[in-house]
């Protein structure tokens, strides 16, 4: 008699499937809430609004037209990782999770098709394939409000307007891989939001030029108050069912999940290919709850972008944020958003200071502890502030702007001042060092290519003898039986000894 087992799909299929009903789900749920002729009406107002910070589609058309608005934009950002086959890893994921967030204030179907083509043609130039720039080509719409800028106000013909936006936007997706690269030694990879970083001085610089024009840079106002309960119970149902999901793959088992709490200090983490897609989608459910329940306890609104940024939290929990290094920025912002210091902390701004700033600064509070994260909190709260004006709410992603400067001057300051660095320093690098000496076929070559380029200099000849471990242990696992093999020759041995 045959024995059927279930077989699990891998983890790639897993968190592809995700993202496809996650979409699904926003169209289905958005037809439910509205009739059509609203959704439609809706999305064209989106279409030819400015859509610069903030401009709440919940407030500005409907919470049905926002909700299928954001599926579209995901369904979009889908079929461009399956067109160019990018590898559904931590990065693709919290990738396609910001693109239906940000779709709730100030992304359409339209506004972020040209960067797209820009990033392709900077994949070309560099002979490089488009699956390894495909998250770039996402992340490189938070400047999708200078396109529509571009596409409404300026003073010329109708085909004119669209042809120089469609230009501005291939421009910017060319030019803005580069220049990513290079800002993310800045801040070392502290902060998450790297595209943010960069487009808060390219936004600063259109702001600058537009104003000179004569044109009209200023931000917007709409903002959706209170807690719709349609919304609410949507986030719930998403995050419970992520929750389910991700223990029914990962097996139930809390000493996993908490093992993925461990402090690591880059945005380049990938916790799908490190712990699963199991613990991946768990950590992903507690972000998200933990993200809705700050804004429930102190009376915020569930707003479209409120929402766009659970979304976001949700997302780059597959990158390494998890409630231990989000908490304490929170819990920053949250003082210094004291009455008794500010703004309230339910003013519109702080609340998505609190949970796009959590996520975006959180390698911060991983690598050097909770007291830094909420120092990083603090120092973040009032950039915010100042950092949206300058750029014209053209930069979406204001908020990693801000965490862009908050980081580049606090690691160097931690990195220069803080004694226990070269331990903290040591920490992880050995746990990267063990997670790639079980998972890498070759050992060595994952101290190399994951590790070394970490490393500081003096701990250079402690890498050179792990490495050399790494060799032995190579030739163990190649062949189980030592008494077999041939004895070591003694001047060998003795340059070992001598290392």
């Amino acid at each position: 008699m045959k024995r059927y087992v279930l077989k699990v799909p891998n983890d790639s299929l897993v968190a592809k499937l995700v993202c496809v009903a996650f979409a699904s789900s926003l169209v289905l749920v958005g037809f439910f809430m509205e009739p059509p002729g609203e959704i439609f009406k809706g999305l064209w107002l989106f279409i030819t609004s400015r859509a610069v910070l903030i401009t709440d589609y919940f407030a500005l058309g409907s919470i049905g037209a926002a909700f299928v608005n954001a599926g579209l934009v995901m369904f979009i950002s889908i079929g461009l990782t399956l067109l160019t086959k990018a590898p559904y890893n931590g990065a693709t994921v919290a990738a396609l999770f910001l693109m239906p967030g940000f779709a709730l204030f100030g992304k359409n179907p339209v506004n972020i098709l040209p960067f797209f083509l820009g990033v392709f043609l900077y994949a070309r130039y560099c002979k490089e394939p488009m699956k390894k720039h495909t998250s770039a080509a996402l992340y490189s719409t938070t400047l999708a409000p200078i396109v529509s800028d571009l596409m409404l106000l300026t003073p010329y013909s109708l085909p004119v307007r669209l042809l120089l936006a469609f230009a501005a936007g291939v421009i910017i997706g060319f030019v803005i891989v580069p220049l990513a690269k290079h800002m993310l030694q800045m801040h070392r990879g502290y902060n998450m939001f790297n595209y943010g970083f960069v487009s808060g001085i390219i936004a600063y610089l259109y702001t600058s030029i537009a104003t000179a024009r004569g044109l009209d840079v200023r931000v917007a106002s709409y903002w959706h108050l209170g807690v719709d309960r349609s919304v609410l119970i949507f986030l719930l149902a998403v995050c419970a069912i992520l929750f389910l999901l991700g223990g029914f793959f990962g097996g139930w088992r809390l000493r996993k999940y908490l093992h993925i709490m461990r402090p690591h200090g880059h945005a380049t983490h990938d916790l799908i290919l490190s712990d699963g897609i199991g613990v991946t989608m768990v950590n992903m459910s507690v972000v998200g709850l933990l993200c809705l329940g700050y804004i429930l306890l102190i009376g915020g609104d569930l707003s479209g972008p409120v929402l766009g940024a659970i979304f976001t939290a949700i997302g780059f929990s597959a990158t390494g944020a998890h409630p231990r290094n989000i908490a304490p920025i929170m819990f920053g912002v949250w003082i210094a958003s004291s009455p008794d210091i500010t703004a309230h902390a339910t003013n519109p701004v702080i609340q998505l200071a609190a949970v796009f700033g959590a996520v975006a600064l959180a390698p911060i509070a991983g690598e050097f502890g909770p007291f830094m994260g909420i120092i990083a909190g603090l120092l973040h709260f009032p950039l915010v502030y100042s950092t949206g004006g300058g750029t014209g709410g053209f930069n979406l992603y204001n908020n990693g702007f801000a965490a862009g400067l908050v980081a580049a001057i606090m690691v160097i300051l931690l990195h220069t001042f803080l004694p226990r660095f070269g331990v903290v320093t040591q920490r992880r690098i050995m746990r990267v060092l063990l997670l790639n000496f079980r998972k890498h076929p070759h050992p060595h070559e994952a101290v190399q290519t994951n590790v070394q380029p970490e490393i500081p200099n003096r701990l250079q000849k402690a890498f050179d003898s792990m490495e050399r471990r790494a060799h032995v242990a190579q030739h163990l696992i190649d062949d189980p039986h030592p008494a077999a093999q041939k004895e070591q020759p003694a001047h060998e041995r003795a340059a070992e000894k001598e290392a």
